[in-house]
């Protein structure tokens, strides 16, 4: 379906590197749900998948937000695109989410669990535990429940399918800042593992891919709040220092999630399960 390599998916080829070789992928008559999908990575990733022919349910607690993404894409996506409103820390709007997906496309083979809060506790032992159950809802319980409603519907309708995850380095940090954010993503590391082992027998393949620094409007927010006491920085400055840190030179930008996706979701890992995918530029190294 493309003229041009998959590196190059989403249009950004100054940040591509000469590659050994070039793949493109075909997801015509797939569909798949991308929670947390309006916005950064979670909109590349859904993206992505529009540009390969896939149905794709974009989805966020916000409606305009999902109204507008979801029309942009299927304007110009060869397959269907729908949205659907529903926030990730209510049972009920996920049930929904899956429902209406399922409606639509009567099959679902891709469940990708996006949606995920970054709270920004100054202290973590006297964070609140408001905090604690508002962070844990949103990103484990919500991806385990997903899982767990899209496993059901897959063993039922005899879907060899793919669910991805996303976690990130910093689940896999011992120290450091972002430690309700962290520990949240540690337990999507232990969730993979486990889940996928059960559910391989299924023909059902659970991997993750797992972030660092990727250029988005959360890593800019964060930029911002530190050239806010550095007059001699700007976020640019910022952002640039960052990405000069990993050992590729660069930041993550939200297609090399995509890409990611792509590869984990297609019959070219179809031996790739249980599997922690980190997509850091070098930044797992540290």
């Amino acid at each position: 379906m493309f003229d041009r390599p998959h590196r190059w998916i989403l249009g950004n080829p100054h940040y591509a590197f000469s590659m050994v070789g070039h793949t493109t992928y075909d997801y015509r008559g797939e569909s798949a749900i991308v929670t947390g999908s309006t916005k950064g990575i979670g909109r590349g990733i859904a993206e992505g998948l529009a540009n390969v022919g896939a149905n794709v349910v974009v989805n966020s607690r916000t409606e305009d937000d999902v109204t507008a993404v979801t029309e942009e894409l299927d304007e110009r996506s060869e397959g269907e695109v729908i949205g659907v409103t529903a926030d990730m820390a209510k049972l009920d709007e996920i049930e929904n989410l899956v429902e209406t997906a399922i409606d639509a496309f009567g099959e679902i083979d891709l469940l990708v669990n996006n949606a995920a809060v970054w709270p920004r506790e100054e202290s973590f032992a006297e964070a609140s535990i408001e905090d604690w159950d508002f962070t844990m809802n949103v990103n484990v319980r919500a991806q385990y429940y997903a899982s767990k409603l899209i496993a059901a519907h897959m063993i039922d309708q005899g879907v060899e399918g793919s669910i991805i995850n996303h976690t990130s380095q910093t689940g896999d940090r011992r120290t450091g800042h972002r430690g309700l954010y962290g520990i949240s993503k540690t337990a999507i590391n232990g969730l993979t593992w486990r889940m996928a082992h059960e559910l391989a027998e299924h023909g059902i393949r659970m991997n993750a891919i797992s972030t660092d620094v990727t250029k988005t409007y959360q890593l800019r927010y964060e930029a911002e709040m530190i050239a806010e006491n550095d007059p001699d920085r700007t976020p640019e400055d910022v952002l640039r220092e960052w990405g000069k840190a990993r050992p590729i030179g660069r930041l993550g930008q939200p297609e090399d999630l995509a890409n990611a996706v792509l590869y984990l979701a297609s019959d070219a890992s179809s031996y790739v399960v249980g599997t922690i995918l980190r997509v850091s530029g070098g930044g797992n190294l540290e």
